[in-house]
């Protein structure tokens, strides 16, 4: 989007849908985020060449600036062939405090989504759907090894489908909070070895969904989703 438009543009702006772009490298510029305060939801989809979505300068110009993007509660990528990050430069203020549904579908550059500390921001999503992601490896990764508690308290639904080099949802020792998960469905992800090489709390989560009709169980999230890996054909 354009820099140089009037200041109140977008302002009013709820919805928000780009599609069949190959010229865009990043779609949001920060001049623009900060425009987007009742923006609710935003589509992207087949835009060939784009790598990011938001863009900023650097790391310090959020300036005084609370929150970006308060009111998005749904984010729908499909299509990107070249997307690798939500944000060239994490921000240093509260992101996406309302995204509540996270849906990433033929994303085939992507390795991984969101760094420990990102996930603070997340704390209302209740879906996270990530489908026919070729290169994606984990879903968060570290970026400090201070605080490695994850919670999601609001996710009831995950889905991973279509992963085939995912190797874990998280790598490295820690906890995983997912109180109210009650929906977890996996499908061709041949390379996971375990959710979470640490603590993954589910008390609700009784299943999995292997196929529409199928669901497996072995007691845990982790030994779970290593059968299904181990055995492709069931």
């Amino acid at each position: 989007m354009a820099d140089n438009c009037p200041s109140k543009s977008f302002c009013e702006l709820e919805y928000l849908t780009l599609s069949n772009n190959n010229k865009l490298l990043n779609v949001i510029s920060f001049n623009i985020i900060i425009r987007l305060n009742k923006l609710k939801k935003l589509t992207l989809e087949q835009c060939e060449v784009l790598t990011e979505i938001f863009y900023l300068e650097d790391d310090k110009s959020t300036g005084n600036i609370q929150e970006l993007l308060p009111r998005l509660q749904e984010l729908a990528l499909s299509y990107l062939r070249s997307f690798t990050c939500v944000w060239n430069i994490k921000p240093s203020v509260s992101f996406f405090p309302n995204l509540m549904s996270l849906h990433i579908v033929h994303c085939g550059t992507l390795q991984s989504l969101f760094s420990i500390s990102s996930t603070k921001n997340l704390q209302n999503l209740k879906s996270l759907k990530l489908c026919n992601c070729d290169k994606l490896e984990e879903v968060i990764f570290i970026d400090n090894r201070e605080d490695m508690t994850i919670s999601f308290p609001k996710m009831e639904c995950l889905v991973l489908k279509d992963l085939p080099k995912l190797l874990s949802f998280h790598q490295q020792n820690g906890t995983i909070h997912l109180p109210n998960i009650q929906i977890v469905q996996a499908r061709n992800i041949p390379s996971i070895k375990f959710f979470s090489e640490g603590i993954v709390i589910t008390p609700l989560l009784r299943s999995i969904h292997v196929t529409f009709a199928k669901k497996l169980w072995l007691g845990n999230l982790n030994k779970t989703l290593s059968y299904i890996s181990n055995n492709p054909g069931m």
